[in-house]
């Protein structure tokens, strides 16, 4: 009998440290590099079963302006643990997300030739939009200009 209550009480202890969930989700073509725009812990309660309403939402549209996303959640071992140490009254998982391109880029390759350039720069709209965006270059637009 003792044998049986000390084998039981190992396998409380060990098997919900084995116990992981993962789920990923894979947004427009996705991304193969590595950089990381949001990881943060959200919170569960009662076996993961209750998530608060006032939890953070993760604006992927916001994180990630071309709209190639991975959105990785898990259960991660300090996850797992936490979980464990509070009786599964706490359950927090882990939440990636990484984009393509980074945070906030979202750019293209363009080429120009030297007349479409110079048209581009001697255009009003653009002489307001570097007052606007970039007063400080503004005096290298007009030199550039007048040495043109």
């Amino acid at each position: 009998m003792k044998k049986l209550s000390t084998l039981l009480t190992v396998a409380a202890l060990v098997l919900p440290l084995g116990a992981c969930m993962q789920h990923t989700y894979v947004l427009g073509a996705g991304t193969l590099d590595d950089e990381i725009v949001y990881k943060h812990w959200h919170h569960h309660w009662l076996f993961g079963l209750i998530r608060p309403q006032l939890q953070e939402k993760v604006d992927i549209d916001k994180l990630c302006p071309s709209g190639d996303a991975v959105i990785h959640q898990e259960a991660s071992f300090a996850n797992g643990i936490i979980d464990w140490l509070t009786f599964f009254i706490y359950s927090p998982t882990t939440v990636t997300v990484t984009c393509a391109g980074g945070e906030g880029d979202a750019m293209a390759a363009v080429e120009l030739s030297a007349d479409e350039v110079m048209a581009i720069a001697s255009d009003p709209r653009f002489h307001e939009a570097v007052r606007h965006l970039a007063p400080q270059r503004l005096d290298e637009l007009e030199a550039a200009l007048a040495d043109r």
